[in-house]
């Protein structure tokens, strides 16, 4: 048994009923501090940090030692995930070591606030950092073992072999033609058409995902067979499945089939077809962002998303940051988060999309058209305009407003 100092025995309390909270402050310094890690793996990382938090709050309380830690599945799979990312080792302790300072910092806050006492300061907060090391030193031990052995497995798999070859032509490799197509088995002197398959539960254990991606690549054989081509190449990317359906002329890829979205929840977002390399690559960039957009948006994603179809959605979110600014200074108090303003935000966006028409809004939102003329009214009030001057900006900022998330 540790006997804990008594400034950490009350922190240990409070922590209890904060864990999610918690998690998420330091899933958000482990990304604001690790560029190289994107949004999707955010869900795992706060799904990893919150299982190790509990750990350490149980680990204190009932006196383990440190050294006695045992990495949680949650953590486990977070260390596999790298490896199917392609993620280095060395940001994963990278990862845990922001996570560790983070956390220390927020805990020597807390001891502060407690007493001003030279000796108990100066045994709390040793304590606390002794600790911490040596329970992060025994967790990244096993990481790092359960990591080797994941990358030993995808290093031998013809599937590495084959993320590998496409990593490089969308990071800008041009090797023999000839060549590379023979390793993927996918012939790249052709038309291409890239699409991505995703689902939003795609969060559960390493057989849930081995089950999922299985879902995922029968999707595109069908939609691969309903095209008519034989030509299919699927690389698994994180938690999306990417792929590229081939011919020889590009009229055969452009009527795509219906029905699929009757397949488990799956979602599919699509680039335009392109030929050789540079079409590979370029339309699969055209499906991630249509993808993004997708996921930004979700009520209003219908079966597929094409990128044609969001290509102004893409281009204005690209900065996310960026668009939020545009909608706020476009808006003013419009932007505010209550049922009146989001009432009138979503019939100003309406009359604008029907031509600034009172009657055919009326229609639309199935309310009078003196309704609509009165919500007109109202919006210009709080946008200190008319809504006829600046229309293109405010009809952008409205539609940024909905998949940024500040005026939805």
């Amino acid at each position: 048994m540790v006997a804990l100092p008594q400034q950490v025995g009350e922190i240990v309390e409070g922590m209890d009923a904060e864990l999610d909270d918690i998690s998420r402050v330091l899933s958000d310094a482990i990304h604001e501090h690790m560029r190289e890690l994107d949004e999707d793996l955010r869900a795992g990382t706060v799904l990893s940090t919150r299982s190790n938090l509990g750990m350490i709050v149980s680990m204190l309380r009932d006196g383990a030692p440190p050294s006695m830690a045992l990495a949680p599945p949650e953590a486990l799979g977070y260390a596999r995930e790298y490896v199917r990312r392609g993620l280095g080792l060395e940001l994963l302790q990278r990862a845990y070591r922001t996570a560790q300072g983070a956390l220390l910092h927020m805990w020597l806050d807390r001891v502060r606030t407690m007493t001003d006492d030279p000796d108990q300061l100066v045994a709390a907060t040793g304590f606390l950092n002794d600790w911490l090391f040596a329970w992060v030193d025994a967790i990244e031990r096993q990481l790092t073992d359960v990591y080797m052995r994941e990358r030993e497995q995808w290093v031998r798999g013809a599937a590495a072999i084959r993320a590998a070859e496409v990593r490089a032509l969308l990071e800008g490799a041009r090797p023999d033609v000839v060549d590379t197509s023979s390793r993927l088995s996918y012939e790249l002197d052709m038309h291409h058409l890239a699409f991505v398959v995703w689902s939003d539960d795609a969060d559960g254990s390493a057989d849930d995902s081995q089950a999922l991606f299985g879902e995922m690549e029968r999707l595109a054989a069908a939609l691969a067979g309903a095209l008519g081509t034989r030509a299919l190449l699927t690389v698994p990317q994180g938690r999306h499945l990417a792929c590229w359906v081939g011919a020889r002329d590009d009229a055969e890829l452009s009527s795509w089939p219906a029905g699929w979205h009757e397949s488990r929840g799956l979602h599919v977002a699509l680039g335009e077809t392109g030929h050789g390399v540079d079409g590979f690559c370029r339309s699969h960039r055209e499906a991630l962002a249509a993808r993004r957009v997708a996921k930004l948006d979700p009520g209003d994603r219908g079966p597929a998303t094409r990128f044609a179809d969001v290509a102004l959605d893409a281009l204005a979110t690209a900065d996310l940051d960026e668009a939020r600014r545009f909608v706020r200074g476009e808006l003013g108090r419009l932007v505010h988060d209550d049922d009146a303003t989001r009432r009138l935000r979503a019939t100003l966006r309406v009359f604008l999309e029907e031509g600034t028409s009172f009657a055919r809004a009326g229609r639309r939102l199935g309310v009078h058209e003196n309704t609509i003329l009165y919500r007109v009214r109202r919006a210009e009030e709080l946008l200190g305009r008319g809504v006829r001057e600046r229309q293109l900006e405010l009809w952008v900022a409205l539609r940024l407003g909905r998949m940024s998330g500040i005026a939805d």
